[in-house]
């Protein structure tokens, strides 16, 4: 999954956490033009544009003393969003019963893509309930009554998965 090629989670946690945040995960994206450092927070009833701009102003005098990235780069704080990224099996383990959208590192059982339900996580192994396709373009019915398939999938194999917001049509 997710990997913190610098170890900005050991440097940035304790003191986001003494703000009253969760660091919910870092990433860190180059290429030849441009470099992005994005740290996402969270708390309890969610972050709103005041709490990313207090944290940013808080850890770039950290990430400045200590200087882990020798290029160049844009500091953004946000938070994970509706359709947050996991970074961890302890974050999927909060959501179980949860659609994600998943991708694996190779092909499982003929799958590398695939949107489940995270059913349950033992060890280091994630089942996923995965409805069967019917319908145009392979795209599942959402009825209670469909079956489903499972997918059993160690967590070294993720390479993303993601939260797969519901929303309900009135």
């Amino acid at each position: 999954m997710r990997k913190d090629p610098f170890g900005l989670t050991e440097l940035l946690e304790p003191s986001i956490t003494a703000m009253g945040f969760i660091l919910w995960g870092v990433e860190f994206h180059a290429n030849s033009k441009n470099a992005l450092l994005r740290v996402y927070i969270d708390k309890e009833n969610g972050v709103n544009v005041d709490d990313c701009a207090q944290v940013s102003h808080q850890i770039e005098g950290l990430l400045d003393v200590n200087d882990p990235i020798s290029t160049p780069y844009t500091l953004e704080v946000s938070s994970p969003g509706l359709d947050r990224a996991f970074f961890s099996l302890e974050q999927m383990a909060d959501y179980l019963g949860s659609e994600v959208e998943v991708q694996l590192i190779s092909v499982v059982d003929n799958r590398r893509r695939f949107k489940g339900i995270i059913e349950s996580i033992d060890g280091d192994n994630i089942t996923f309930a995965i409805p069967k396709t019917t319908g145009k373009k392979g795209k599942a019915k959402r009825a209670e009554n469909i079956e489903s398939d499972t997918l059993t999938v160690n967590y070294s194999l993720l390479d993303k998965v993601n939260l797969s917001p519901t929303f309900i049509k009135n």
